[in-house]
Parts: structure tokens; sequence; C-alpha cells
């Protein structure tokens, strides 16, 4: 059973998940190896070699979207307690862990997507997410991609993951504090940048695309509602359509910026009662953290964010990074 611990100085909190140790992992370090799915679990006609799917859009062998349990999850559902010990304070890891395979094609990444299917994509993301949002112990959920070994990919079939938890992140916590009061200052964050101009990556009817302010992580951008949407659920339906078009776009951008580049998409969602500015951040893996970062959480990035939109408005010539 995972344990959630808290740390007493900082508020963060810490998942300990001992069978996560047990799934497989198909990357190696010394080269880049790229797998065939002859032995691959998310490949169609190995439907039997996962948990069973809560959700597939078609038979056994010809579906495009399947979810199912993770088989090695960082939560589970079973059991609730939380205590303290002296200063210190737990909570047992209860909850929900699913796996979304976006395509039955091995080797086919989401850059590669067609608007369509990246649209029914998303729908299918918030279809589980509202699921696992409704279960009574869920206090938040975090829906996130990795893609490419440096971003914590462990199998090389596109994938996407959803994990309802019992607790409220801190860094969503210190996000709400600082950004919610009176009023939201996203929302005046985002009126602040369409004047300004110099961070916009891309735009259309109902997101916008920034490169942050004080991004950490070189080209990192955020993809933002215009309008104060606090969970993923409350998005309309010319939203979701215009998100799908958000990343049709940019993610072949995030793709070229050198070969096997890892990033990971992270939707970052409000808890289930709080407010929030929903958002979604793509965050390329080049240059690792390392000492000064992880001792200070203060982080060197050697890439200015007016730059970075520069790159993705098209700007300036498409180099490897």
């Amino acid at each position: 059973m995972s344990e959630f611990r808290r740390n007493p100085f900082t508020g963060e909190w810490t998942l300990y998940a001992e069978n996560r140790k047990n799934r497989p992992y198909e990357f190696t370090w010394s080269k880049p190896e790229r797998k065939t799915g002859e032995k691959c679990p998310f490949c169609r006609g190995h439907e039997s070699w996962t948990t069973p799917a809560v959700y597939q859009d078609g038979a056994d062998g010809v579906w495009s979207i399947r979810v199912f349990p993770n088989m090695y999850p960082a939560v589970s559902a079973s059991g609730f307690y939380s205590e303290r010990e002296s200063f210190y304070e737990q909570t047992v890891g209860t909850g929900r862990h699913e796996v979304l395979v976006d395509t039955p094609t091995h080797g086919e990444t989401i850059d590669e997507f067609s608007l369509n299917h990246m649209q029914e994509v998303l729908m299918a993301l918030r279809m589980r997410y509202v699921s696992i949002r409704a279960e009574e112990n869920t206090e938040y959920v975090q829906i996130f991609k990795n893609c490419g070994a440096e971003a914590g990919m462990s199998i090389q079939h596109s994938h996407w993951q959803l994990v309802g938890v019992p607790i409220v992140p801190e860094r969503i916590r210190k996000m709400m504090d600082l950004g919610m009061g009176k009023s939201c200052r996203f929302c005046e964050m985002l009126l602040h940048e369409q004047e300004q101009k110099k961070r916009i990556a891309y735009e259309n009817e109902t997101f916008l695309a920034i490169t942050p302010y004080a991004s950490r992580y070189p080209y990192e951008v955020w993809v933002m509602p215009k309008a104060h949407r606090k969970a993923f659920g409350e998005l309309t339906a010319e939203e979701m359509s215009d998100l799908a078009e958000m990343l049709h776009v940019l993610l072949p951008k995030v793709a070229k910026l050198r070969q096997d580049v890892g990033y990971n998409l992270c939707l970052m969602d409000s808890p289930k009662f709080g407010d929030f500015h929903w958002h979604l951040q793509i965050l390329p893996r080049i240059g690792g953290f390392a000492g000064f970062e992880n001792a200070t959480d203060c982080f060197i990035n050697t890439v200015r964010p007016e730059d970075a939109a520069a790159y993705y408005r098209g700007d300036e010539e498409e180099t490897e990074a």
C-alpha cells in the first residue's frame, strides 16, 4: 500500500509507492533504442497484457484510444486513513491511477496526431477525469504525459496517465495562494501578456499560449483559456476544440527543438473544492536540474522566455537547442 508523507518544513508531499520499482523500463541510457511493438503491452492485439479496459473506443484489435487501471499504480483504490506522529503527517496513498493509450500505432508520437484525433484524445481524458474526480476520497486529479526517457517515460508506446489523490499538492496550493484572491491574477496576467505581445507563442479564439515570465524550463509554454475556467471539466466544446488545435500547432515545434527531446505535458487543475485558473504546461526537458536547483528551488534557465516565444511564433530560424 502506498503512502503520502508531508515535509513539516516545506509542506511538500512525498508519495512512497514501492511497487512502482517493478514496472517495465524500455530505455537504455548508453544509446537510444527503439523497440518494436511485438512485446509492447499497449499495442493492439495485446489487450490481455494489461488490466481490463475502463474505456475503449472500439473492440479489441480495432480501437484507437484505450484506458485501463495502471498495473503498477502509485495509488490504490482500497483503504483510507490519515494520522500524525509528533509533528509528522501522513496519509494512505488511496486513489485511482489510470493509463490512457492515445494511439494504437507503436512509435507514433503525439506531435504526429491529426487534429481530429487530438480532440478525441482530449475528450477521452476529460471523461475519465470527471469519473476520477467524483471519487469520494479524491481531492485532486493530476493528468500528465511523459514524452521521452528524459521526461520520465518508461514504456515507449505513447500514453497519458491520470492520478486521483487524497491530498492537494503543495505547488497547486501555492499557486492558488498567490494567484487567487479578490481577483484572478492569472486572468490579469493574460491581459498583460496580450498588451505586451512579447511572450505570446500562439493564440486562437479561446486560448493563449505564453512562455511564462519566470519559466523554469527552456522553451516552457503555458496554454491557458482566456476565460476563467477553474477545472479541466469546465472547458466548453469550443475550448476543447481550440485546445486540440493549440497542441496540434505547438507540439511539432517542441519536437523539433532537438533530436529525441523529452518533454512533459501537465494539466494544472483546481482541487475539488477551490478556485484556480486551469491551464496546461508544456515542459521541455532541456538541461537537467542539478545541485543548485535541488538545493534552492531557484532554477537556472538558459533561454529567455521572450526568445522562446519568438521560436514558437517562427520569428527566428529554427535551430537545435
